[in-house]
């Protein structure tokens, strides 16, 4: 059951706008050792877009809808009338999809597929490792490491561009890093996830890589944050840190002594980092002391584990299980509320607008990032789904299927599955009886007439595309 949080509305809170991460509730968190990848050609099968521009609001267009049988991974591609456009055969079973675009990443228990454009990449991948979606607005890429710590290949949904970090480290200093020990779980990205960071436990470094580039860089200490041409790292000293900022040639821009980095943002040249403790410091390039500029309220005995940023980089979302806030870079806390126990909460993608606060089956409200206002209440309800820009959840409440979003709520009833495209209009649900059917939700909040989709595989797993 569900419990009811307590809210705790900011005082601090100045006008502005909503999203969350939901994607992690069709995210793999199953576990998959890293061995060769093979590419191969995928007859017969491309996309094929409607002849309309795709379906938009909400914060995203679609075009088509990919079903994926979970048991042998065969994809079926419909338009928005139902009809079949194309066909995969399956490459076997698939446990997630990812999608962004025209490109599907279907991700197994002994393989992830990445497919799109008439080709296809295979991963092999074992049961013992875990698989982390990475979204940022205009990419998807996954991360793709050893359950306890080993190598990290970072896969490019996009492009289909591997990075295998601990094959560069090893190119580029052998003796260091033979046996490299990284955790996925602990990866760091820049804003456009051009460049990623990673701490070895073995060599007690971090390494940093980038997109189209064979290139690696070396620095000491944990990695906090990193943008195109800065990263800041941590080294913890008793219950203290020295946190530090270098450029692309590891010239130092700044060293400061801050209370242990919980996360953070790099904020042009600076960063914006948030303690475990709940304090919002900025360490500026050429200073020597960080300067506070606001405090997270943490419960007693609580601490900060999770600092995630969103609306485009300007609200930072801070929890840490039984709390949850959103501030602004200016360390102005615009929510924040609690939880009577522990919630795994969502984490949000870069691109939402609005978030709905709490995770698993505990959910507080939607809120509105720029504003911090509560635009709809989730006391009761268990999230499954999100609109692109957040704004607009799926959820289950009682047995019951809504929508919800700053407009009311629409109830679908009781169905089998169901799952919202990313215009928030949109619904494709599996009835009790097994049907499934694409419907929209009209501006009055009405539901249309069904849409039949007659070769629908069982059980398929549902994604839009573009």
């Amino acid at each position: 059951m569900p419990e009811t949080p307590a809210a705790t509305p900011s005082e601090e809170a100045a006008p502005q706008k909503p999203p969350p991460n939901y994607a992690a509730r069709r995210m793999l968190v199953t576990t998959v050792a890293i061995v060769a990848v093979v590419a191969f050609a995928v007859i017969g099968w491309q996309v094929v877009r409607s002849d309309d521009d795709g379906i938009g609001g909400g914060g995203g267009d679609w075009s088509e809808i990919a079903l994926v049988a979970p048991n042998s991974g065969a994809i079926t591609v419909v338009d928005g009338s139902g009809e079949v456009v194309s066909t995969v055969v399956g490459r076997g079973r698939v446990t997630d999809v990812q999608a962004i675009g025209s490109r599907l990443a279907l991700i197994g228990p002994t393989q992830i597929v990445i497919e799109g454009d008439g080709d296809a990449t295979a991963i092999p991948v074992d049961r013992a490792d875990t698989v982390v979606p990475v979204r940022t607005p205009d990419a998807l890429h996954l991360v793709i490491g050893e359950a306890n710590g080993g190598n990290v290949i970072v896969a490019d949904v996009v492009t289909g561009e591997l990075i295998d970090i601990g094959l560069l480290a090893r190119n580029a200093e052998p003796q260091i890093f033979a046996d490299p020990l990284m955790f996925a779980g602990t990866v760091r990205w820049s804003d456009d996830a051009s460049r990623f960071a990673v701490a070895d436990a073995s060599s007690f470094q971090t390494i940093v890589v980038s997109e189209g580039s064979e290139e690696v860089a070396f620095f000491g200490s944990q990695p906090v944050a990193l943008s195109d041409d800065r990263i800041a790292t941590s080294q913890t000293i008793g219950g203290q840190a020295d946190v530090e900022i270098f450029d692309d040639d590891r010239d130092s821009k700044a060293r400061v002594p801050t209370p242990i980095p919980a996360g953070g943002v790099m904020v042009d040249d600076d960063l914006l980092m948030v303690s475990i403790d709940g304090g919002v410091y900025r360490v500026e390039s050429g200073e020597t002391e960080a300067r506070k500029l606001g405090q997270v309220a943490v419960p007693s005995g609580a601490t900060v584990a999770a600092v995630a940023p969103s609306l485009d980089g300007e609200r930072l979302v801070v929890s840490g299980g039984v709390f949850e806030a959103v501030i602004d870079l200016e360390g102005r806390t615009l929510f924040t509320t609690t939880f009577t126990s522990p919630v795994e909460i969502d984490n949000p993608v870069p691109d939402w607008t609005c978030i709905a606060v709490g995770g698993g089956e505990t959910y507080h409200s939607l809120v509105a990032l720029e504003t911090g206002e509560q635009l709809a209440d989730l006391s009761g309800a268990e999230v499954i789904d999100a609109s692109t820009d957040g704004c607009t959840v799926l959820v289950e409440r009682a047995g019951v299927a809504e929508v919800i979003s700053t407009d009311g709520v629409v109830s679908l009833g009781r169905v089998r599955s169901a799952t919202l495209g990313p215009d928030g209009r949109t619904v494709v649900w599996t009835t009790t009886s097994g049907t499934t059917q694409i419907i929209a939700i009209d501006d009055d909040l009405q539901l249309g007439d069904p849409v039949d989709i007659v070769d629908a595989p069982m059980n398929a797993v549902v994604a839009f595309l573009e």
